[in-house]
């Protein structure tokens, strides 16, 4: 039918067959066809934006669970060094302690260097042969006519063990390229013995400097040696870097700050999330509202899961959370008592460290949770993927709902349309026919008067 008739719909029935009934109509069916699954439609998209945002809670969480999982926050150690003979590095199982540790000779490597020099790095070389002792060891490098000196070093470098290195340095003026060896490693085992029998270091192979020898200190007033300037073995948990002579002092006291930020910042995302997940599922009976999630057990079940683990993680020493400082308040969420956590890091920090982060890194607090939230937030079949793929479904069902009930309503209306135009113009020729013979019955009586 064309437009033309379809706008003019209503005149044949002066008004009683129009466009606005129609409208009126199918708005009419709209309201009880189409508008129910678009308002089931907008709760399952404010579904999937909630999990969307339980998701980005739960990432956060994770990452301040995964940050107390590491062994950084329990690493930490006010040091305290009067002097710069040392620098040290410290591990988490360091007691509080005061040492000083006079440096009186710092462990050197043995290095020879050749009278003779050469003008370039690949300059020829005469047959022969240099020995190497170090040690127990020696090692023969022999020389071959047309051997360059790079040839030499490569030589050297992959024939003594790892125990020898050479290298070419340039000294400057007419021929700088000279030959240096040296020992890998420092003190006394690693002195070095070099014969040499080519012409081309017919000046000799000689030592530089002193021979090589160990390191000498005395720690707390006590003489040692040691045939390296790195140290591990004095104290527990500290590896000692000798630098220089001198004297230094040093004061170690355990620093827990990086705990228990990290634990403060543990439990404001913790209750974060507790808030919004009690939110999204309870029911308010004076309000008469329900949360977005209110029914869901996956839901519930977020939090339930994480509380478990801080309510059952037990040390090996039988202490619970609240020993520690954490407890589960009645509402769901946490609070942290950092005088009470003090006093049992101040106590036994091995322990204490124990409990938050296992050496098995397994059994301890934050390694639970860190595994479950996996479980929850990340994984392929955990709570947050599942329930979002099935709204997701829904959400497409409830799509294609729309677009076929829209299609159905749509076919629907054409055809009333069609009939209603149809219907118009036959009244319309009824009452034009209606109006010739009621002219003619007018003309007629007119005429007999």
């Amino acid at each position: 039918m064309a437009v033309g008739e379809l706008s003019t719909l209503g005149l044949g029935s002066q008004g009683i067959l129009t466009n606005d009934i129609i409208d009126k109509l199918k708005n009419a069916d709209k309201s009880s066809l189409i508008t129910p699954i678009k308002t089931k439609q907008t709760i399952i998209q404010n579904k999937i934006n909630e999990v969307g945002a339980i998701k980005k809670l739960m990432n956060s969480l994770s990452t301040s669970v995964t940050n107390m999982t590491y062994d950084t926050p329990y690493q930490e150690m006010k040091k305290d060094l009067t002097g710069s003979s040392i620098s040290i590095d410290v591990n988490e199982k360091v007691d509080n302690q005061n040492f000083s540790l006079d440096v009186t000779k710092i462990a050197t490597k043995d290095i020879f260097e050749s009278s003779d020099g050469f003008t370039t790095k690949d300059s020829s070389l005469k047959s022969g042969d240099i020995t190497i002792g170090i040690g127990d060891d020696s090692f023969k490098i022999d020389i071959k006519d047309g051997d360059t000196l790079e040839d030499l070093v490569k030589n050297i470098n992959e024939n003594t063990n790892g125990k020898v290195e050479a290298s070419i340095l340039n000294v400057g003026g007419d021929n700088p390229y000279k030959l240096i060896i040296k020992s890998t490693k420092t003190g006394e085992d690693n002195r070095l013995t070099i014969t040499q029998n080519s012409d081309s270091f017919s000046n000799g192979i000689d030592r530089l400097g002193d021979e090589a020898h160990d390191a000498e200190f005395k720690f707390n007033g006590i003489s040692v040696t040691r045939s390296s300037n790195e140290v591990d073995d004095l104290v527990n948990g500290v590896t000692i870097k000798l630098e220089k002579e001198g004297l230094t002092d040093v004061s170690l006291k355990n620093d827990n700050s990086k705990i228990v930020d990290g634990i403060k910042d543990f439990v404001e995302k913790y209750n974060t999330l507790s808030k919004v997940l009690t939110a999204d599922t309870k029911y308010d009976s004076e309000k008469k509202q329900a949360g977005i999630f209110q029914g869901n057990s996956e839901i519930r079940s977020i939090m339930r899961s994480l509380n478990d683990i801080v309510s059952t993680t037990i040390s090996k020493d039988s202490k619970v959370a609240g020993d520690f400082g954490l407890e589960i308040k009645r509402d769901g969420t946490l609070s942290f008592d950092e005088i009470k956590f003090q006093k049992a890091y101040d106590s036994d920090k091995t322990k204490t460290v124990e409990f938050f982060k296992a050496s098995d890194a397994t059994s301890g607090m934050f390694n639970k949770l860190e595994s479950k939230l996996f479980d929850i937030n990340t994984s392929s079949k955990g709570t947050i993927k599942s329930l979002k793929k099935s709204l997701e479904a829904n959400s497409k069902r409830n799509e294609e709902a729309i677009k076929k009930a829209q299609i159905q309503l749509d076919s629907r209306y054409e055809i009333l349309t069609r009939k209603f135009a149809s219907a118009d113009a036959l009244m319309g020729r009824l009452n034009s026919s209606s109006d010739i013979l009621t002219q003619m019955i007018d003309a007629q009586f007119a005429k007999n008067n």
